[in-house]
């Protein structure tokens, strides 16, 4: 994964929530466009917490795939 596919992502119209995995099977889930950000260079994201204030940082790299979100019907 780089950065500029996750830009992609971020920026897709509509939005569609995914889920971020790294290489540790660690997910983080992005349900809005808004509680995510990669970096001006591409070697971080950072991931806001759905439901409180926390961030995590996660290193681009180490990034093994991203799952779209099915939408609910």
């Amino acid at each position: 994964m780089i950065a500029e596919e996750l830009r992609e992502l971020l920026n897709q119209i509509p939005f569609r929530p995914f889920i971020v995995y790294l290489a540790s099977e660690k997910a983080y889930e992005v349900p809005h466009r808004d509680f995510a950000n990669v970096s001006p260079r591409g070697r971080t994201m950072i991931v806001y917490r759905k439901d409180s204030d926390v961030m995590d940082i996660l290193d681009v790299p180490l990034i093994a795939h991203v799952e779209i979100k099915e939408e609910k019907t």
